[in-house]
C-alpha cells in the first residue's frame, strides 16, 4: 500500500536556507545538493566510513545504513535549484539600470558600481541615518573607474544582449508579479551572474563584497537603489522596506515551483537559497513556508580563515592582493557581529543571529575541504582501521557534510526515519532550557552529564533564585521608587559615586528623563526593562562582566548539583548553546568535564587561554561545535507521521497469520 499522498507536501516542495561565516562550508553543501543524481558508488563511503570509526556506536552505525538504504531508492533523491542570494541582488541591479540598449545598459552598470564602490561611512553629523561598517575602497580612486567604464563595460555588453531581458515597470517586485517567466534559474542569467561577479573579482574581490553589501543595505533600508533620491537627512528609520529582497525571492519561488510541475501536476521544487545573512529575512521564511529549514554551515575558525586565504591566493586581479584579504577579513567580521542591531538597525547583515536560529547545523571538518578528495578521506580512515581513537580530540567524529545534509533530506521527507543522536537530544534539552532565562540581552542554556551522559544538572542564564529576574523588571517602576524588585544600589541607598558625583539612581533618572514623551505608546503594553550590567559599566566607562545580575547558564547547571546533594562531574561533558567564556570555562576544568559542546561561539579568548591551557594536552576539555537537528526542527524531522509499526505492516502488507480457530478446538479438548 503506497502511503505518499501522506508525504507530499514535504516531499514536492523542500525549502532550505543556507547561513554561515564565509568559507564556512556553504559551497560544499551547495555542490552536493544540486547534483542531478546521487553516485550510488559514493554511498557505499558512509558504509565504510561507519565501519572504519571505531568512535561511532552500533547505534549510530545503524542510522547511517538507514540513510544508505534510504537513498538507494530513486526515488527519494531529487536535486536542488541554486537561488543564490547575490544574483537577487543582481536583478535590483539590473532593473535599476535598464535600457533597451545594450550598450547603454553596460555603461549604466559601470557607472552605477562606480557609484556604489564610493559610497563610504563619512557622513557629517547632521545625518540622521548611521550607515553599516562597508570599509575601504580599494583604489576606488586610483584607478576602478577607468576599470569599470572600460573592460568590465566592454565585457558584459554582449551577455547582456544575450540575456534578453526586458523590463517593463518602474518596480522590480511588481515587473515579478507579473511575470510568468522562470529566466532567474535559467542557464542564461546564471551563466550572466557568474561572469558579472567573476569580473568584478577580476579587479578586486572586495569590491564584489562590498557591491553587495551596499545594494542589500540600500534595498533593506530605502527599497530602492536610487540613491541620489536618498537624502542625507532622511528619518527613515523604520522596517517598512526591510523585506524588499526577501520578497523578491518569495515570488521567483512561487514562479520557480509553478514552471517545475510534473506529470501528475504536481508542483515539485527543491529550492535551497545560498546564502541568507540577516535573520529578519530568515524569519521571513519561516514564518512564510512550513517546509523551510534554515541551515547553518560551521567551521573550525582557523580552518576557516585559512579557506578565505587560499581562495584568493592563486587569482590574479587588479588591486593589492593583501589589502583586499585585509578588508575581507574585516568584513567578514562585521557582517557576523550584531552591534548594529542592538542599535536598532536592522538593515545590515548578522550572521550570528542567523546561526542562532538555524534548524540544522553542519560543520565542516579540516580533512573534509570538498566531496570531491572524498575517497582521500576514507583512505586515511582505512589505514586505522580496526584501531582504537588514539588522539582525544577524535572522542567525537564529525560525519562528513554529505552524509550531514543526506540525513537532513532523509528526515524532511521521512520523518523520523532515525532517532535523534546523544548529542541532539541533550543540546534540545540545553534549547529548551534557554527560554527559562528572564535575561533581556541573551539566553542560554546548558546542560551537564556524567560520563555516560546522564544527565546530572541544566540551568539557564538567570539571576539568583529569589531574585527578580530582568525581564519581569519595569523601569519606570524604579522611576517611583518602588523597592520590591529594585537593589538598594539601584535606590540609590548607597555611598556609591560616580565621577560626577551622582549615584546609579540619579544617573538613570537623568537618562529617563530623556525618553520619548510617546514611551508608553511606544511600548504598547510591554515592561521597560533594562539591563543594570549596560548602564553600571556605561557610567564606570567600562566593559565588565562581573556587574552581570545573572549567572551564568554553565554555572548555574554546574551549581544546582552542588544545591541538591552533589555529584562528581569528573570526566563528564557540558552542553551549552554558546560556548562558555573565561569564568565558566575554568569551572567547568576545575569540575573535570572532558567534553564540551556547544551550538554559537560566544566572544573572548576561553578556548585558547583556558580550555587549552594545561600543563599536558590530555589533561584539556575536548571542545566541539555542534553539528545536528535543533529547536523547532527537531520536533519536526523526529516526530513521525503514524507510528512505525503501523506504517511498515501497511507498505510492506505483512501481517502475521492469527492461530487458526480449528486448532483452537482441538487445544480446548
Amino acid at each position: 500500500m503506497s502511503l505518499n499522498n501522506f508525504y507530499k507536501l514535504r516531499k514536492n516542495f523542500i525549502l532550505l536556507g543556507l547561513t554561515g561565516k564565509m568559507r564556512s562550508g556553504s559551497d560544499v553543501i551547495v555542490d552536493f545538493l544540486k547534483q542531478e543524481n546521487l553516485d550510488k558508488e559514493q554511498m557505499k563511503f558512509f558504509l565504510d566510513f561507519q565501519e572504519t570509526y571505531k568512535g561511532i556506536s552500533d547505534s549510530e552505525a545503524s542510522k547511517i545504513r538507514r540513510i544508505n538504504d534510504f537513498f538507494q531508492h530513486d526515488g527519494n533523491w531529487v536535486k536542488f535549484d541554486v537561488l543564490d542570494y547575490r544574483n537577487v541582488l543582481l536583478l535590483f541591479m539590473l532593473h535599476h539600470n535598464y535600457h533597451n540598449d545594450s550598450q547603454k545598459f553596460a555603461e549604466n552598470l559601470s557607472n552605477w558600481i562606480c557609484r556604489l564602490g564610493n559610497y563610504k561611512d563619512d557622513y557629517s553629523e547632521k545625518d540622521k541615518f548611521i550607515t553599516p561598517r562597508f570599509g575601504g575602497t580599494v583604489g576606488i580612486a586610483n584607478g576602478s573607474d577607468k576599470f569599470l567604464k572600460t573592460e568590465f563595460k566592454e565585457t558584459i555588453v554582449e551577455p547582456l544582449e544575450k540575456l534578453d531581458i526586458t523590463f517593463k515597470e518602474d518596480n522590480l517586485l511588481e515587473f515579478l508579479e507579473k511575470s510568468e517567466d522562470n529566466f532567474f534559474f535559467n542557464k542564461n542569467y546564471k551563466e550572466f551572474a557568474n561572469l558579472f561577479y567573476k569580473q568584478l573579482d577580476a579587479y578586486s574581490p572586495f569590491l564584489r563584497h562590498k557591491l553587495m553589501h551596499v545594494t542589500a543595505y540600500c534595498l533593506r533600508r530605502f527599497g530602492t537603489l536610487e540613491i541620489e533620491t536618498i537624502k542625507d537627512d532622511s528619518e527613515d528609520l523604520g522596517l517598512s522596506h526591510i523585506y524588499s529582497i526577501a520578497n523578491a525571492i518569495n515570488r521567483l519561488i512561487k514562479i520557480h515551483r509553478k514552471a517545475s510541475e510534473d506529470e501528475n501536476n504536481d508542483k515539485v521544487a527543491h529550492v535551497i537559497i545560498d546564502r541568507l545573512k540577516n535573520s529578519y529575512e530568515l524569519m521571513y521564511f519561516k514564518e512564510k513556508y512550513s517546509g523551510f529549514y534554515m541551515v547553518a554551515s560551521n567551521c573550525n575558525e582557523t580552518e576557516r580563515k585559512k579557506r578565505i586565504k587560499e581562495k584568493y591566493q592563486d587569482q590574479e586581479f587588479s588591486t593589492d592582493k593583501e589589502e583586499n584579504l585585509k578588508l575581507i577579513s574585516d568584513l567578514d567580521e562585521t557582517e557576523y557581529k550584531v552591534g548594529e542591531f542592538k542599535k536598532g538597525i536592522f538593515d545590515s547583515f548578522d550572521v550570528e543571529n542567523c546561526v542562532q536560529k538555524a534548524d540544522y547545523h553542519t560543520y565542516l571538518n579540516k580533512v573534509e575541504d570538498n566531496d570531491t578528495i572524498i575517497t582521500q578521506y576514507l583512505n586515511a580512515a582505512k589505514k586505522r582501521k580496526g584501531k582504537e581513537l588514539e588522539k582525544t580530540n577524535e572522542f567525537y567524529v564529525y560525519q562528513p557534510v554529505s552524509l550531514q545534509i543526506l540525513k537532513l533530506i532523509a528526515l524532511i521527507q521521512q520523518p523520523g526515519l532515525i532517532t535523534p543522536t546523544y548529542i541532539e537530544r541533550i543540546m534540545q534539552i540545553a534549547h529548551t532550557t534557554k527560554l527559562n532565562s528572564g535575561c533581556i540581552s541573551r539566553q542560554v542554556g546548558a546542560v551537564v552529564t556524567d560520563s555516560s551522559f546522564s544527565v546530572k544538572g541544566i540551568g539557564w542564564n538567570d539571576v539568583p533564585q529569589g531574585q527578580a529576574p530582568c525581564a519581569n523588571r519595569d523601569l519606570r517602576d524604579l522611576m517611583n521608587n518602588k523597592e520590591k524588585d529594585f537593589t538598594q544600589f539601584e535606590l540609590g541607598d548607597t555611598e556609591h559615586e560616580y565621577d560626577d558625583g551622582k549615584s546609579f539612581n540619579e544617573k538613570i533618572k537623568d537618562d529617563y528623563s530623556k525618553a520619548s514623551d510617546n514611551l508608553n505608546a511606544n511600548l504598547e503594553g510591554r515592561p521597560c526593562a533594562f539591563c543594570f550590567k549596560t548602564f553600571h559599566n556605561k557610567y564606570e566607562g567600562v566593559d565588565n562582566q562581573v556587574h552581570t545580575r545573572s549567572l551564568h547558564a554553565e554555572e548555574n547547571a554546574m551549581l544546582q548539583i552542588a544545591k541538591n546533594g552533589g555529584q562528581g562531574l569528573h570526566k563528564g561533558n557540558l552542553f551549552t548553546t554558546a560556548s562558555p567564556c573565561e569564568l565558566c570555562s575554568k569551572k567547568a576544568f576545575q569540575l573535570g568535564i572532558k567534553n564540551i559542546f556547544y551550538i554559537d561561539l560566544y566572544p573572548g579568548i576561553s578556548q585558547k587561554h583556558i580550555l587549552q591551557g594545561g600543563m599536558k594536552s590530555t589533561s584539556n576539555p575536548n571542545v566541539y561545535q555542534f553539528q545536528g537537528v535543533i529547536g523547532r526542527g527537531y520536533q519536526k524531522l523526529y516526530e513521525p507521521f503514524m507510528t512505525i509499526k503501523d506504517e511498515t505492516a501497511l507498505r510492506s502488507g505483512i501481517q502475521p497469520t492469527p492461530k487458526s480457530k480449528s486448532k483452537e478446538k482441538v487445544e480446548s479438548k
